[in-house]
């Protein structure tokens, strides 16, 4: 049978259906409404109508009765929006270019905004919305920059829930931006950290998150967004306010120590701040390391000291850290202590 017979029997039967009483309770997809006024009977005739074609993919043919419902019965089904979508995502691939298929895209949109109207869901609907946004109009920096606020409210709303999809494709829109000059350099690395630090708490669910970490870690390192002066900018003006959060320490020094920054001021001040709240032998010896590359041998055998007084350190690193020790000391001219560590460390190797 041809596609012209199958439309024409097809509608045919459709109207015979339709002439029928309708009963509640018959098994109409949920959110759809049921009754004998005319209106109502028209707009499950079109939903019917239209999803027969849809099945087997004639768009072309279920796109005018699912213009009925859209227009006439807008809260019958959140499924139609979806197939609706669907239906324009394909009309925008097969259209040439020019305003038919901006115009596409437009009602795309608009699909998006009222499913949204009338069944809500903004934080998952502006996320997939974007993405076609940016699909479609990736060469428009003024539709980037749309499409990254409707992402960024996304993630607002959604937090955890957000897709691995829209965290990529967030940061993707920030670097974007950040190039052609229309968000700082502190914003788009706030964007990274944004993100960064909700996959901190999904990493461990499920591989998909940290193939998402890998590739937006991946994308912030190429762009060139994290730098040691990015990183200074944007932890400068916070770090006094958050100098005895633990938490926000180990970010600064994961930071900057990811991107090759760890000889920064800021860093040092993180570390040594992290080591007054939680003080111990490996990060003493961490500090005294640090110190040594900055040629600053004070600070360097005090944080020694402190590492070699720990308790539970195995022998063998406790006389590594004594020859340290001993060393700074002598860099320091402090012969008679650097001579007594270097003692220490012969004893403790035996």
């Amino acid at each position: 049978m041809n596609t012209n017979s199958l439309r024409t029997g097809f509608l045919a039967v459709c109207s015979l259906l339709f002439t029928l009483p309708v009963f509640p309770g018959n098994g109409a997809p949920r959110g759809e409404v049921l009754s004998n006024d005319p209106d109502s009977m028209e707009c499950l005739m079109n939903i019917s109508v239209y999803r027969e074609f849809y099945k087997i993919d004639l768009y072309k043919d279920a796109i005018d009765p699912w213009r009925q419902v859209f227009n006439e019965c807008p809260s019958s089904s959140e499924r139609m929006y979806v197939e609706g979508a669907n239906m324009y995502k394909k009309f925008i691939e097969e259209a040439p270019e020019g305003p038919e298929k901006q115009a596409l895209i437009d009602t795309l949109m608009m699909i998006y905004d009222r499913r949204v109207q009338y069944f809500g869901g903004e934080g998952n609907v502006l996320g997939r919305k974007a993405r076609d946004l940016l699909a479609y109009r990736n060469n428009d920096i003024d539709q980037v920059h749309q499409g990254y606020q409707m992402l960024k409210r996304s993630i607002e709303l959604d937090q955890k829930e957000t897709s691995d999809a829209v965290l990529i494709l967030f940061i993707s829109a920030s670097i974007s931006l950040n190039k052609a000059g229309k968000i700082d350099d502190g914003q788009a690395i706030g964007d990274y950290f944004t993100v960064t630090s909700l996959l901190d708490q999904m990493s461990g669910n499920s591989s998909r998150w940290d193939k998402a970490r890998a590739t937006i870690d991946e994308n912030a390192l190429k762009s060139g967004i994290l730098t040691c002066e990015s990183l200074n900018n944007y932890y400068e003006p916070i770090f006094d306010q958050n100098r005895a959060d633990k938490t926000f320490l180990e970010k600064v020094i994961a930071f900057y120590s990811s991107t090759g920054c760890d000889r920064a001021d800021l860093y040092v001040q993180a570390s040594e701040k992290l080591y007054e709240i939680e003080p111990g032998p490996e990060s003493a010896h961490n500090l005294a390391i640090l110190f040594i590359a900055k040629n600053d041998f004070q600070k360097a055998a005090g944080y020694l000291k402190e590492a070699v007084r720990g308790e539970n350190v195995e022998p063998g690193k406790k006389a590594e850290w004594h020859y340290e020790l001993a060393v700074v000391s002598n860099a320091n001219g402090n012969y008679c202590e650097a001579i007594g560590s270097a003692r220490e460390a012969i004893g403790l190797k035996g």
